[in-house]
C-alpha cells in the first residue's frame, strides 16, 4: 500500500474520532489462537472487564441465530455452549457495534445498515468456510466483519465530499464504486481500511483480504480474501445493509474457484443466512 501512504497520511491526519481496537478484544483473540488450550475461566476474566463487550456479547448470543438450548447470564456460560469459532464471531461483532453510532455520509447508511451488512458477511463466511471445508477459518470473521470498516473512516473524513459519489456514479454508470471512490476522495474505502487495520496490529492476511475484497485481481490471491470478497458480493446481492454501492462492483470469474466454495453451495448458504440474519433483526429490532 506504499503508493496510497500521502493520501492515507492526510486522510489519517483529519481523521481524531476513531478509537482504537479495544485491548480487551485484542488479548481474548490472541487467546483463542490456542484452540485446543483456551481457559475459560481466564477468558471470561479478561472480557468481563469491557462492560461494553460483555452486554454486546450476551446479547448477541442470546439472539435466536445461535440457537443456544437456553438463555445464558455469563460469559463463562456462554463460552461452555459455542464453539470456539463462534466465540470469535460474536467477540468481533460486540466490538463492532462501537463504531456505528451515527450514519455513514454518502454512502446511505445508516448505523444500524452497515452493522447488519457486516453481521450478514460474517455469517455467510462461515457458511461458506464449512461448506469449503474449511474447519479453522483462523481469521476469516475478523476480515468479513471488519471489511467496511474503510466506510467509516472516509465518512468522517470527507463529509459533505462524499455526497459527490452518488453522482459520479449516476453519471458514469460504466464505473466501479472503488473508481467513483477514487476520482471523488483519492483513496478508496478498502485501502484505507486495510491500513486501518494495518495500524490496529491485525494480522497480515485480515488487512490484505479487506484491501483485497473488491479488488478484482488481489481477490482471488488467498482463500481468506477469496471467501470475504464473495460473502461480501451475495450479502450485497441479497439487499442486506444495502447502500449507494450494492452493485457497482465487478467480480472475476475465479472467484469462487479461490474460494473453493461450488455454484450449488451457494442457494443454500443464501438461505441459511437470511434465516439468520431475520432472527438477528427480530431480536434486536422488533
Amino acid at each position: 500500500m506504499n503508493r496510497e501512504a500521502p493520501i492515507l497520511d492526510e486522510i489519517f491526519r483529519k481523521v481524531d474520532r476513531i478509537p482504537n481496537f479495544p485491548e480487551t478484544a485484542q488479548r481474548a483473540l490472541h487467546m483463542l489462537q490456542e484452540e485446543d488450550r483456551v481457559d475459560f475461566r481466564e477468558l471470561e476474566r479478561v472480557v468481563r472487564h469491557d462492560a461494553a463487550i460483555t452486554a454486546n456479547f450476551l446479547k448477541l448470543v442470546n439472539s435466536a441465530a445461535f440457537g443456544l438450548p437456553r438463555r445464558v447470564n455469563s460469559l463463562l456460560q456462554a463460552f461452555s455452549l459455542l464453539g470456539i469459532n463462534q466465540i470469535k464471531f460474536v467477540l468481533i461483532a460486540s466490538c463492532l457495534g462501537e463504531y456505528l453510532r451515527e450514519p455513514i455520509k454518502g454512502y446511505n447508511l445508516s448505523p444500524q445498515d452497515i452493522w447488519m451488512h457486516s453481521l450478514a458477511c460474517g455469517l455467510m463466511a462461515e457458511i461458506l468456510a464449512r461448506r469449503a471445508g474449511l474447519h479453522r477459518p483462523e481469521n476469516l470473521y475478523t476480515a468479513a466483519l471488519l471489511h467496511d470498516i474503510g466506510k467509516i473512516v472516509l465518512g468522517l473524513y470527507v463529509e459533505g465530499e462524499i455526497q459527490e459519489l452518488a453522482k459520479v456514479l449516476a453519471e458514469n454508470p460504466d464505473l466501479t464504486f472503488m473508481q467513483a471512490e477514487w476520482m471523488v476522495l483519492g483513496a478508496d474505502h478498502a485501502i484505507v481500511g486495510a491500513e486501518l487495520l494495518r495500524r490496529w496490529k491485525f494480522p497480515k492476511e485480515v488487512y490484505f483480504a479487506v484491501r483485497a475484497h473488491h479488488d478484482e485481481s488481489l481477490m482471488i490471491q488467498s482463500h481468506l480474501a477469496a471467501l470475504t470478497a464473495l460473502s461480501n458480493a451475495l450479502v450485497n446481492l441479497m439487499g442486506i445493509g444495502a447502500g449507494l454501492d450494492t452493485f457497482a462492483y465487478h467480480l472475476p470469474e475465479g472467484l469462487l474457484e479461490a474460494a473453493r466454495v461450488s455454484e450449488k453451495d451457494l442457494f443454500p448458504a443464501i438461505v441459511e443466512t437470511f434465516e439468520k440474519v431475520e432472527n438477528l433483526k427480530s431480536s434486536f429490532f422488533s
